[in-house]
Order: C-alpha cells, then structure tokens, then sequence
C-alpha cells in the first residue's frame, strides 16, 4: 500500500505582503521537514495573496522571485512543494497559478480555468483563464491541481481522472459565509464519488484585506471519506497521509469511468453548442 505524507500549509497570507508571505511560507516549510512530509501543500496566491486592487499588476515579478527562490530552496530538501502564486506568460497576461516543485525543478504548472467575478472577487480583471487541465509526474504518481472556482464544476476533475491522475489537490482562498464548510464538503464529495480519488484542499486562513477566510482545509480517501480537517480561521500546520492504492481497489467495483460512452459525451458537447445559439 502506497502512502503519501502531506503537510498542510494553512497559512494566513497578506495581499502585496510578499516579504511577509514568504517568512511564513519559509516557516511551514522547515516543519514540513521537521515533520518528514513527502509534499507541503499551500492555499491559492500564496505568495502574493488574494483579493482585489492592481496589486497584482504591480507586484507580479516580485512574486515571480519568490517562486524562484523556492525553485532553488528545493534543491536540498525533501519535500515537495505545490504552491499558488501569479504567472505570467509570454504575452504579458497574468494566470491565478499553482506549481508543483521539487529538486530544483518545477515539475508543473495549472492555471485556474475557472475564474471568479461574483461578489468579492474580480479575478477577470487581472487575469487570464487556463485553457488546459493536466497531470503532472511526480514522484508518489500522476498529480491533479485544480484552483478553487475548478472544483465546482465538474469537467475538470473528470479530466483529471480521465488522464489518469492518482490525487487531486485543490488550492483555496474560499471567504467565510454561512454553511460554506459545508458547501464545500459536499461539492469535494461529489466529485470524489464521480471520479473515485482522493482529493487534498488546502484553503487560506484568517482575515486579509477586510475579507475573513475560514481555513477548514481537508482531507478525503478515494471513498469519499473525510479523513483531516484542519482549524477554522487559524493558521496550521496539518500532517495527513493518504492511501494511494485504494481508488484502483475502489474502482473495481464502479463501472462509472471505465464505461464512460463516447457518443453520450459528444451529445452532452451537441447540448451545449445548441445551448450556446
């Protein structure tokens, strides 16, 4: 049986506090490997912070040294890092991104596909969507990373799972409401239940720019179990392993992926073509 150890980096982050960000994010790490992790996991925008204001169009190559900096921090630890952080491609636009890094190298990059301008958020504003949702190669096996707004919907995931992805880690800055917890439980739940893997969401902690965000990262088996959760609103530092055999024994059993009809999903693209008119 396959065990993944995962550190959970519930940390409070600062929007344009990158020099503070990165003492925290510096902080996890050493009790990551106090702790003998294989991977930390960080929310979403970690090293720039979430929220709204040009900010993000001022502090971008900032940030950007920042994940530099941890490129060649992991060259003599460990574990793993997947952290999220602003990106910025050839052209000039910004993506709300995570990285998967380790040994030196950064193994991969997903960029949120699934951007937010409801409420609080203006994230067109500033960025750009993702047009792709991939795997990435690591070394405990094929990895997800889906974005916050990624998870409520449900073609991602099933990507992922499609690809042959082992784990999917979600990175969050979800804002405290009423019943969201719960919110969100139920939505990881679905998709774990449809594609039938275990799902990692890491979600920011704390208060920040006036916005309160309530932390509860958690944890699931490829069950659909709730196995960890962490502190409401607090800052911590969360140990979890997970099984990473059990989705195969599940699936043995759920005829759900493997009998996925080609000519249903192209209706499903017909529907929505026709829905688009």
């Amino acid at each position: 049986m396959r065990k993944l150890r995962i550190g959970i980096g519930q940390i409070i982050t600062r929007l344009g506090d990158i020099k503070g960000n990165r003492e925290r994010i510096l902080r996890f790490i050493e009790r990551g490997k106090e702790e003998n992790v294989d991977v930390i996991v960080f929310p979403e925008l970690s090293t720039l912070g979430f929220g709204s204001g040009d900010i993000y169009l001022d502090k971008v190559n900032e940030n950007l040294e920042l994940v530099n900096e941890l490129v060649d921090i992991s060259k003599n630890i460990h574990p793993y890092l997947i952290i999220g952080f602003v990106d910025r491609d050839e052209r000039g636009f910004f993506y709300n991104a995570a990285a998967i890094i380790g040994k030196g190298n950064i193994l991969g990059i997903h960029r949120k596909v699934q951007l937010v301008n409801y409420r609080l958020f203006d994230e067109k504003r500033y960025f750009t969507p993702g047009t792709s949702v991939n795997v990435f190669s690591t070394p405990w096996g094929k990895t997800g990373i889906l974005i916050c707004e990624d998870v409520w919907f449900p073609e991602p995931a099933r990507i992922l799972a499609f690809k042959g992805a082992e784990i999917i880690f979600v990175l969050s800055a979800s804002p405290f409401d009423r019943g969201k917890p719960e919110v969100w439980k139920a939505f990881l739940t679905s998709r774990i239940y449809d594609n039938i893997l275990p799902f990692v969401m890491v979600n920011q902690a704390g208060i920040q720019d006036g916005v309160t965000y309530w932390g509860g990262s958690m944890v699931f088996d490829a069950a659909g179990n709730l196995t960890h959760q962490a502190a409401l609103l607090e800052e911590e530092f969360m140990v979890a392993e997970v099984n990473l055999d059990l989705f195969r024994v599940l699936r043995r059993r759920d005829i759900r992926l493997r009998e996925t009809r080609l000519e249903i999903l192209e209706e499903l693209l017909n529907a929505y073509r026709e829905m688009q008119k």
